[in-house]
């Protein structure tokens, strides 16, 4: 009976580190991009075919809905907002973002702060001048 009581004890632990809830992401997140650019595109216009780029732009993140892992939102950057999509891993602290534009991987630092890196092989493909996006960045909720 002991042995009984012990396992169900542990199982019982197992089950509660099992159960714990994603973090809440509801909120507005704000920072600055790290992007490295090959070409122009919708949201960097201006460069040539072939062009490497190095540009930094505020961006906003907006998390309006979530349910469990899965969020959505939109993110502002220069005079454009991009809906998206993202799902918290099992880890419950890292995840993915998707919009029409790329997909971006995501770290949750602490309950404030979240490290991203967005990738893109091209904005536009209709633009031939448009290239691969790579960009790192930390966004901060306040």
């Amino acid at each position: 009976m002991k042995l009984l009581t012990i396992l169900l004890a542990t199982l019982g632990f197992s089950m509660n580190a099992f159960a714990q809830q994603a973090p809440n992401l509801i909120g507005t997140w704000n920072g600055e991009t790290n992007d490295a650019v090959i070409g122009e595109g919708r949201i960097y216009p201006g460069g040539t075919s072939g062009q490497v780029r190095f540009l930094k732009e505020k961006i906003s993140y907006k998390i309006d809905k979530q349910e469990g892992r899965a969020f959505s939102g939109a993110a502002t950057i220069k005079s454009s907002t991009i809906p998206f999509v993202g799902s918290l891993s099992g880890d419950l602290a890292s995840g993915a973002l998707a919009t029409t534009q790329g997909t971006t991987s995501f770290k949750i630092v602490d309950p404030n702060k979240i490290a991203l890196c967005f990738v893109t092989t091209t904005i536009n493909p209709a633009n031939k001048n448009a290239g691969p996006v790579a960009d790192c960045h930390e966004i901060t909720r306040k």
